[in-house]
Order: structure tokens, then sequence, then C-alpha cells
């Protein structure tokens, strides 16, 4: 058991609180080339086990299940999808442990309320933006700061069809945080390097970055 009881019984009420409408967890992993892959399958189905009706699992295989795997992008292993009624972009990249375990669990509140949690002005601004933007925030498991990022990056992503929230442990994807020269975390970076910032920044500042990128896009375009 990952969870101890105290975590469990806390998980079981918050779940029975806050979870408002249905939400699926998506995991991709595979048994062979990944370590923290049979981990996170555990610490799902514990999770899962302790909302009655509204949290639902699924798992795949990108090397069987090919087709959706495709449709949701799936490049690397594993990957957690939290979605609504929709596939809001929001992408979780490893296995969210330490204190990851609380971005997972916001994730999952937050998307089954259906609405951001952000300013009317902000989500008016957000809804403004008609061009992909990717918010890729790379977190690491003993960062205090990192979840307040990743969760402010996600209701982005909820608040735009044109914003998708990409969360990705520093540490299991080495590569992707040498590629974009991560030394301190949360590190953000907006559609691979348009725009990139450090820190959790308040949701005015991750605004302004965002919309930034955006113009640079719009006149790129």
């Amino acid at each position: 058991m990952l969870l101890n009881l105290e975590v469990r019984t806390q998980l079981r009420d918050l779940f029975e609180k806050e979870l408002e409408n249905e939400v699926k967890v998506k995991l991709f992993s595979q048994a062979i080339g990944c370590e923290t892959c049979p981990t996170a399958e555990k610490l799902l189905k514990e999770v899962g086990s302790l909302s009655s009706d509204k949290l639902k699992l699924e798992f795949y295989s990108p090397l069987i299940d090919r087709a959706v795997a495709e449709a949701y992008k799936i490049e690397r292993v594993p990957t957690l999808v939290i979605e609504g009624d929709k596939d809001y972009g929001i992408r979780y990249i490893g296995l969210p442990a330490g204190l990851e375990f609380s971005t997972l669990i916001n994730g999952i509140i937050q998307v089954s309320k259906r609405r951001p949690k952000l300013s009317d002005r902000t989500v008016e601004i957000l809804q403004t933006i008609d061009l992909p933007m990717e918010i890729m925030v790379f977190v690491t498991t003993s960062c205090g700061y990192c979840p307040a990022a990743a969760i402010t990056a996600m209701n982005f992503a909820m608040a735009s069809d044109y914003v998708s929230a990409i969360i990705v442990d520093a540490g299991e994807n080495m590569d992707l945080a040498e590629l974009y020269q991560v030394v301190g975390v949360p590190k953000i970076v907006i559609n691979r390097g348009l725009a990139e910032f450090v820190g959790a920044q308040p949701e005015n500042a991750f605004l302004g970055y965002l919309v930034s990128a955006y113009e640079k896009l719009k006149r790129a375009n």
C-alpha cells in the first residue's frame, strides 16, 4: 500500500466533499523499460478506490493501444491524462509522488468542477487566444513551489480550448530537462521556448508570459 491510512481517510473525505462531476484519469504506461510505471498504476488504483463513483480510471499501453496513444499525443510513459466531459489538454508526465501528489489530486478536483480557479479577467483574456499554446511545467517531487505552478497551468488549460498544460517530472525526463536547460524548478516553457520563466509566479504574471508568447506567435503567423 502506497498511501497510509491517514492519507486515505483524508482523501476519501476530500473527494466526498469536493468532487462534483465525473473525472476520467487515463494512465499510459508499459511494463518494459519504465521503472515508475508499475508504481504509477498502483498509486492511481489506490486513489481511484477512494472515490465511490466520480473517479473513473483507464489504463493503456502505447505499444498495444496505439490509436488511443496517438489520439492523446502520448510520447512518454508514464503519462496521466485528466479529463472531464472533454480533453482539456492536461498531461502529467512522470510519477506524481512526493509533493507532486497534491498536483494530481488538485487537478482531479478542479476538472471535476468543470471550471478553472481563476479570476474572471484571466478567463476572459484566455478565451481570446485562438492559436495552440502549450505550457510545459518542469517539476520535481521535492519542490514546494512546483504544485502551484502546475495547477495554474492546468487552470489555464481548462479556461481555453487552445491552451494545454504538460507537467513534466524533470528527474524522470532528464533529456527534456537538458533540452530546455532546466536548472531550477518550477521552470515554465511556453510553446517549446517561445517564452520561459522560473518560479511559481502569481496568476497575473503567469498570464503575462503566456499572452506575450501568444502575441509573438500571432505576429509570426
